[in-house]
């Protein structure tokens, strides 16, 4: 190992003990390559802290919305290959999918609003307790349902738009709608599309979307008073301020191979298979994506002043893109695309910089939304040293 790679190994580590010490997180998989080479990989603390598991590099964890970025790529290798267009309507696919605004209208949602969350759509975690996805039993992809993936997403077509699409951005249910819309392109279900477009050509062994082996799952625990439980089914948690939403958690959906697959929320996996997503996004992989679909992914399609990660911060395809760094006080490059996802995770790639960084935990939110993300950020980068 070089000694700047030593240095930065140092670091990193020492983040993810201190958070482990300070009762801020149980567990967690952090790896960084630059330029292509894995420079830090490292596992801390415990997959299950009560039987005393360790955490592997291996172990799978409950993705959330890092399900995304995967099922982003799939739309954009179909795009590619004009399975389907940014500009095709989602009724072209979905015919019965045309949600109203509140003046009746039921106006053309395009792929690209799905990509970029300016469809109009919301999550039911984001909406009043008396609100329409509460009354019409609209599922966010994280709860226990025995709906099909169609049905959840009939229930979201009577549930009026809260915007023109192309008009706002609006984290929500985009990305379910558009695993629906790739199942009718594609003629196959998605897990078996997932498979064919993105897990064989990435070569990705450990992601799907329930866990084969729950010994090799995370256990997932949630950040109290005193040091972090574990989470169970029904569990609701308010995210930290500036989010303003409630979250329903429900762990054991992970074995259920019933549920539906929720493109949005719905997927386990490891942190190896990330990177080669992360990787992927931020090179196009060998020949996976064309230089010009990677380009277009890290654009602004929202720009800076959605906010939508705090300051200088727009949203591309697949994730949050930084505008302008100076704004959004961060040593990342204009350019970086990075998101994460409510059981704890957190990802980013700086393309100036040739680098990528997966950081998984099983502690929500600390891993998401805590000082670790940004403390992780900084050790890469040597901050503060």
């Amino acid at each position: 190992m070089s000694t700047a790679n030593q240095s930065l190994a140092e670091r990193v580590q020492a983040v993810s003990q201190r958070a482990i010490d300070e009762g801020r997180l149980v567990g967690s998989v952090v790896l960084v390559a630059q330029r292509g080479e894995l420079v830090y990989a490292g596992a801390a603390g415990y997959a299950d802290r009560e039987l005393q598991r360790p955490m592997r590099r291996e172990t799978q964890f409950r993705l959330s919305s890092v399900s995304k970025p995967y099922i982003t790529l799939a739309a954009m290798r179909m795009i590619e290959q004009q399975k389907l267009s940014l500009d095709d309507a989602v009724s072209r696919w979905l015919p019965w999918f045309t949600p109203a605004l509140a003046d009746g209208r039921r106006p053309e949602i395009k792929i690209r609003h799905l990509l970029s969350h300016t469809a109009g759509l919301d999550y039911r975690m984001n909406q009043p307790a008396e609100g329409p996805y509460q009354r019409l039993g609209v599922k966010d992809g994280l709860e226990l349902s025995s709906l099909t993936l169609e049905q959840n997403l009939q229930l979201l077509a009577q549930a009026e738009l809260l915007a023109e699409p192309g008009s706002a951005f609006n984290y929500s249910l985009a990305i379910d709608v558009l695993g629906a819309v790739l199942e009718q392109a594609a003629d196959e279900p998605l897990p078996q599309l997932f498979n064919r477009w993105v897990a064989q050509p990435l070569g990705l062994g450990n992601t799907g979307f329930y866990a084969a082996d729950p010994d090799n799952l995370a256990t997932a625990y949630y950040n109290n008073a005193a040091r972090p439980e574990p989470m169970h089914d029904g569990l609701l948690l308010t995210l930290p301020e500036g989010f303003g939403f409630d979250v329903e958690f429900a762990p054991s959906r992970a074995f259920d191979r019933q549920a539906y697959p929720s493109a949005g929320a719905g997927m386990v996996g490891d942190a190896d298979d990330v990177l080669r997503l992360v990787e992927t996004l931020r090179t196009g992989g060998e020949g996976i994506l064309q230089p010009a679909t990677v380009a277009l992914m890290r654009q602004p399609h929202v720009g800076a002043e959605a906010e939508v990660q705090g300051p200088g911060w727009g949203f591309g395809f697949g994730g949050a893109v930084l505008a302008d760094a100076q704004l959004a006080a961060t040593p990342q490059h204009n350019g970086t695309l990075q998101w994460g996802g409510v059981y704890g995770h957190s990802w980013f790639y700086d393309p100036q910089a040739a680098l990528s960084v997966v950081a998984l935990t099983n502690t929500a939110f600390e891993g998401m939304c805590g000082l670790y993300p940004q403390q992780i950020r900084d050790a890469v980068y040597g901050i503060g040293e």
